[in-house]
């Protein structure tokens, strides 16, 4: 029996570890939950029928879940209280906010043998599995951008999320991120007609030293853009676009029609089910969540 201990239940995020609960499936229950805040608590334990407590400390010593799903700004001491009480971990990326806990982190897992699985579900997108279709026609893909409308935590978990898509376009992890700002070489190069087209550049990276490796980068878009956030895939033979919140994909590809289709709305909450909760090996590892954040958290310090 997999039994789930929720931090955090005001993140709308929160309902995707859910399902479980909802759907009443076999061998996956949900215990109890932690929030701080009290009348997201009290609604939330009487919605679900579940104990909750302030904190998680004292979640984690009533009721001893086996997996703990965390949902709530900074969670690196949730992450590191988990392992503590021999708990797997599913968390909303990134992992921790200082390197000194995501370091605590990869040490008490290979300790205790846990794993600690960053919650990425773009990968899971009908888009995603689309753009991979549409990959052989794109040719060599050369830049995975991603435009969001401002730096929040919400935008470090869409960074996350976009490096993770990279790695699932190209095959290749991206081992190098800067974070680029006033002043930065890459930023006094970067033509003025994508930065009014797309955005100001706030983050570059690659997968390799190569040249001809694809790179990724981040814009940050005016706030009045209409609060989208897109991603887009270029290659040697056009250019994808999507669009995260609609779930719309737009085509653009040498000798062809722009075309542009709604891929559908994702099951969040699915595949985390399926490819996180439920596999005796998550599809997402300890090793991987944790070299993503330490990705990110390298690109912050420089």
């Amino acid at each position: 029996m997999i039994k789930i201990g929720l931090v955090g239940a005001a993140d709308a995020r929160s309902r995707w570890f859910l399902a479980a609960a909802r759907r009443r499936r076999a061998g996956v229950r949900i215990v109890g939950l932690s929030e701080p805040d009290p009348t997201v608590r009290e609604e939330a334990a009487r919605l679900l029928d579940l104990p909750a407590w302030q904190d998680h400390l004292s979640m984690l010593d009533a009721v001893a879940p086996n997996l703990v799903a965390v949902a709530q700004a900074d969670p690196g001491r949730v992450v590191i209280d988990a392992l503590r009480h021999n708990a797997d971990v599913l968390v909303l990326p990134p992992l921790c906010g200082t390197a000194a806990e995501l370091d605590s982190i990869v040490e008490l897992a290979a300790t205790t043998g846990r794993r600690v699985s960053a919650a990425v579900t773009y990968r899971g997108h009908p888009a995603t599995r689309t753009a991979q279709e549409l990959i052989k026609r794109l040719g060599r893909v050369e830049l995975v951008s991603l435009l969001v409308d401002a730096a929040s935590d919400e935008a470090r978990t869409s960074i996350l999320e976009a490096m993770d898509v990279f790695r699932v376009l190209t095959g290749a992890p991206i081992d190098r991120v800067t974070m680029i700002t006033d002043g930065h070489p890459a930023r006094e190069d970067d033509p003025a007609e994508l930065r009014t087209g797309f955005g100001e550049l706030i983050l570059v990276g690659s997968a390799d030293a190569a040249a001809d490796a694809p790179a990724f980068e981040v814009r940050r878009r005016p706030d009045d853009a209409g609060h989208r956030e897109v991603i887009q895939i270029v290659g040697d033979e056009g250019a994808v676009e999507w669009d995260t919140r609609t779930g719309t994909l737009r085509s653009a590809l040498a000798g062809r029609d722009p075309v542009t289709v709604s891929c559908g709305a994702p099951d969040q909450a699915e595949w985390l089910l399926n490819n996180l909760i439920r596999r005796r090996e998550p599809l997402i590892s300890t090793e991987y969540s944790a070299a993503l954040t330490r990705a990110l958290l390298s690109a912050e310090l420089s």
